[in-house]
């Protein structure tokens, strides 16, 4: 088992999404309330751009494991994929709830301020999501971007230069 879970995530290391997913619904049948299975097969419904099955699965994850942050910040990231930025916001704070240090939470929630037109909130976990993990380029972008929408362009350009620092090659370089 633990080897077809292996290959299921070198799958969508190589972004074979399609292959992973369906390997992993595979994989589900023999061991339904497997964490790492809902939790990878929840995510590539959402990349696959299938928020509602990703929703149903994710939703069976967090009840199986209440205290699974990333699968409230992969449940958050569906919901918003379907513009239920409510829910999204909902699934985020429950993650950090769990864990106050989990960045993609902060990061997701930044997003959904931003949306909002929170600029403000949206800072404050942008900030600390990127304190947390320097290396995450879609943090520096989102407080690049959120600090042109504040017309704090100095910062805007401090960070969007970090995006581009940190691997020129990637599209939202």
């Amino acid at each position: 088992m633990m080897n077809d879970i292996n290959y299921a995530l070198m799958l969508i290391k190589a972004n074979k999404l399609d292959d992973a997913k369906d390997l992993l619904e595979e994989l589900l049948k023999s061991d339904p309330q497997d964490k790492d299975i809902l939790y990878n097969l929840g995510m590539c419904y959402t990349e696959l751009d299938e928020p509602d099955k990703a929703v149903r699965t994710l939703s069976k994850c967090v009840r199986c494991y209440p205290k699974y942050s990333n699968a409230y910040v992969a449940l958050g990231f569906a919901h918003s994929r379907l513009a239920d930025y409510k829910k999204a916001k909902e699934y985020f704070l429950k993650a950090l709830e769990i864990d106050p240090e989990n960045s993609y939470a902060l990061r997701n929630l930044g997003s959904t301020y931003g949306n909002e037109n929170n600029y403000e909130k949206a800072i404050v976990c942008f900030e600390k999501s990127f304190s947390i993990n320097q290396e995450d380029q879609q943090t520096a972008y989102g407080l690049g971007y959120t600090y042109f929408h504040t017309g704090k362009l100095d910062k805007a350009d401090e960070y969007l230069k970090i995006v581009i620092e940190l691997n020129e090659s990637t599209k939202i370089a």
